[in-house]
């Protein structure tokens, strides 16, 4: 069993229970959680053995925990975690992403998102 202590495995149990597993079906989540880990582990070296389970939940990140020596939010989770909120934004759309990542975390401020990017 994953430490759910970290926070990448907590982000996607949450997205893939309360959310994805509804809306792209758990082979749709897992093929999306796999894509974002393929990508991250491009970014962060340390996510060598994390890997995706057919269940669509995560493996390993306990490994990149241990051996992190930065704040308990890894390097590799923070990657893990972008990666699959661009992917979400790239094939559901942004307003739809951020719909769902406000309905998993209501008290999440999103506004802050918004503004950085207006000032763009």
């Amino acid at each position: 069993m994953e430490n759910p202590e970290t926070a990448a495995f907590r982000v996607s149990e949450k997205l893939r229970h309360l959310v994805l597993s509804t809306l792209l079906g758990g082979a749709g989540f897992r093929a999306l959680l796999a894509r974002a880990l393929h990508l991250a582990k491009g970014r962060a070296p340390e996510l060598s053995a994390v890997e995706v389970k057919t269940d669509g939940s995560l493996a390993g990140l306990s490994k990149v925990l241990r051996h992190s020596r930065s704040t308990p939010m890894a390097n590799g989770e923070v990657m893990l975690i972008t990666e699959l909120l661009v992917l979400l934004d790239t094939y559901i759309g942004e307003a739809l992403m951020l719909r769902l990542v406000q309905d998993v975390w209501p008290k999440a401020t999103l506004g802050a998102l918004k503004e950085e990017e207006s000032d763009e």
